[in-house]
């Protein structure tokens, strides 16, 4: 076990990797993988690692990656040009004069190729870190930041990647395009946090991320299951393929060749697939953490308002009273993953609790927008059915007027859970207002006709449609009444809006400010 004031370990790095501008053998580098073929010399030195020709830096070697939109094959001359010394591919060596100019390293697989690489390159970061892995549909980027306020208050160095942004004590390195960023600036991101002196590093970690092996050379310490709900099926197809790339982060946390030797496994009890989860992981410790089933960690004694929630933590026959700044239920869910992981880390219980307390608040996750007017509006990151029905039904259950929400589907991603999206607004508010989000490649109003049809298949009729998200906001807030709530959902910290030609600047916070100030 570590604690969050102890020091970091002492990794066994690769050899002459890990310090800024330091090359590395391309012999050694290649150790680490099974290629298929390597025509050209091997002997020569690698100044850096690339996977995007437009960034290519003379001396480095470029990794030539499948993909959906494009295919790195097809730059291998401009990398050339950039000056690359060395090519990583799925694709047999080229003829001349390519192959005469640089090493060709041919493998079966290129992403588990790159990550390996990629870890030799920059000196196993992860092993000189604890490293707590969250994954789960919804909850990732809340559970991280608790996480994050906990490894403070401990007395630790807390360093974090997701969905909203990648910080180190605290402070902004950049923002994210990606859950989780593909393996090589994954690994150079935690080396980056590792000489910058963090002790601990909390990643969210995607389906994506792991279907696509972005964190198969990261040695996790712990890793936390939030849930599991219909997501990103355009993607994994069906819901079992979805639920096993989840399932992967606890494999990766149990495989033998592991550099931690106590490693804890964090569940969510009160989630179906909490069994067969727990079934499928071997030499860790399984901490269960909720409300409803039995488990390890539980939150009892709950009070929810629109400013706070109280409640009682119970942990190994101890009762813990803790006030959160965060509200709702959902919320309760991710502190006790959070402080689950924590506590199976061997952090103190008490300053756990100040982490848990010190948390303020979470960009776009029940963002308050409108203090000092009689109505309240929120804005929330919600785009999956589960996370909808899951924040308003925590704010139904408050004193209100009226429960108004705006909510739309983004484009070119799963279209099966635009009716569901749709169906569970309507259900939990009295008013809705069907609007963009999102669209990209797609006609805004195609993705609202899709979700309509699941509103009239299920009877609905209490919702309008403008498709102009401002003005949908607009509507919401100028027809607000004394104790209405507003849910403005999907969106949440982004302040953009991405459609078919261009993106936008777009902020929903900035857009009910506007309309609050205008009223």
């Amino acid at each position: 076990r570590t604690s969050a004031s102890g020091s970091q370990r002492s990794a066994a790095r690769f050899p002459g990797a890990g310090a800024p501008g330091k090359a590395v053998n391309l012999a050694d580098l290649i150790r680490r993988i099974q290629p298929l073929r390597v025509a050209g010399k091997t002997d020569i030195p690698i100044t850096g690692l690339c996977h995007d020709s437009r960034e290519i830096k003379p001396g480095e070697l470029f990794f030539a990656l499948p993909g959906s939109k494009t295919d790195g094959n097809r730059h291998v001359k401009k990398a050339l040009t950039g000056g690359a010394a060395a090519f990583l591919s799925e694709l047999d060596p080229p003829p001349p004069p390519i192959a005469l100019q640089a090493c060709w390293i041919q493998v079966k697989d290129a992403l588990e190729a790159m990550a390996l690489m990629a870890d030799s390159f920059y000196g196993q970061p992860s092993q000189a870190l604890s490293v707590i892995g969250v994954t789960g549909t919804n909850g990732k980027t809340t559970t991280t930041y608790f996480l994050e306020s906990i490894i403070s208050a401990c007395g630790g160095v807390a360093a974090v990647a997701g969905t909203v942004d990648c910080r180190l004590r605290g402070a902004l390195l950049q923002k994210s395009p990606n859950t989780t960023p593909i393996s090589l600036e994954l690994i150079k991101l935690l080396a980056r946090f590792r000489d910058g002196g963090a002790t601990h590093a909390a990643l969210e970690v995607s389906s994506h991320a792991l279907a696509l092996k972005r964190v198969e050379t990261v040695d996790f310490d712990a890793a936390i299951f939030t849930n599991l709900s219909r997501d990103h099926l355009d993607f994994h197809k069906t819901p079992e393929a979805y639920f096993l790339a989840k399932a992967r982060l606890f494999e990766l946390l149990s495989r033998v060749s592991s550099s931690k030797k106590n490693r804890v496994a964090v569940i969510n009890a009160d989630d179906a697939r909490a069994a067969c989860l727990k079934r499928r992981i071997l030499g860790c410790e399984i901490l269960l953490f909720g409300l409803k089933n039995p488990a390890d960690l539980r939150a009892e004694n709950i009070a929810i308002s629109l400013k706070e929630t109280t409640l009682d933590l119970v942990y190994k026959d101890r009762r813990f009273p803790v006030r959160l700044s965060l509200v709702g239920e959902h919320n309760v869910y991710n502190a006790l993953g959070a402080a689950a992981a924590c506590l199976g880390l061997a952090m103190a219980p008490d300053a756990v609790l100040r982490g848990l307390e010190a948390l303020r608040r979470v960009p776009g996750r029940l963002e308050a927008v409108s203090e000092g007017r009689n109505f309240h509006v929120f804005v929330d990151y919600a785009h999956t059915d589960s996370a909808l029905e899951a924040v308003l039904g925590y704010l139904k259950r408050l004193p209100h007027h009226r429960l108004v929400t705006v909510v739309g589907c983004g484009g070119q991603r799963d279209r099966g859970k635009r009716g569901p999206m749709g169906v569970a607004a309507c259900r939990f508010s009295d008013q809705v207002l069907i609007t963009s989000d999102n669209p990209r490649g797609e006609d805004p109003l195609a993705i609202i006709k899709d979700i309509e049809d699941g509103l009239k298949t299920a009877g609905l009729k209490n919702y309008k449609i403008e498709a102009d998200r401002g003005q949908a906001i607009a509507q919401a807030v100028s027809s607000a009444q004394k104790g209405d709530i507003i849910l403005i959902a999907g969106k949440g910290h982004e302040d953009y809006q991405i459609l078919k030609d261009r993106t936008i600047y777009f902020d929903d916070r900035q857009a009910a400010r506007e309309a609050i100030n205008e009223t």
